[in-house]
C-alpha cells in the first residue's frame, strides 16, 4: 500500500490510498492545506503500515 497526494481542480490537497497492484484503496476528502493532508496520511500509517510510500505529485 502506498499514498499519493495530488492537488484537485480548485487546488485544495487530497491523497489517494493504493495497492500494491496500483489499484485505488481510497481518496481523501480535499484539505485547503498540504500539510493537513500529510497529518492525516502520518495518522493512517501509524495504525497500518509505517513503512507505506508517499508520493507528492504537488511538487
Amino acid at each position: 500500500m502506498y499514498f499519493v497526494i495530488r492537488r484537485s481542480s480548485n487546488n485544495q490537497y487530497y491523497f489517494v490510498i493504493k495497492s500494491e497492484n496500483h489499484e485505488i484503496v481510497a481518496t481523501s476528502e480535499t484539505y485547503i492545506y498540504k500539510a493537513s493532508a500529510e497529518l492525516t496520511i502520518d495518522s493512517i500509517k501509524r495504525e497500518i503500515n509505517y513503512n507505506s510510500d508517499v508520493i507528492d505529485t504537488t511538487v
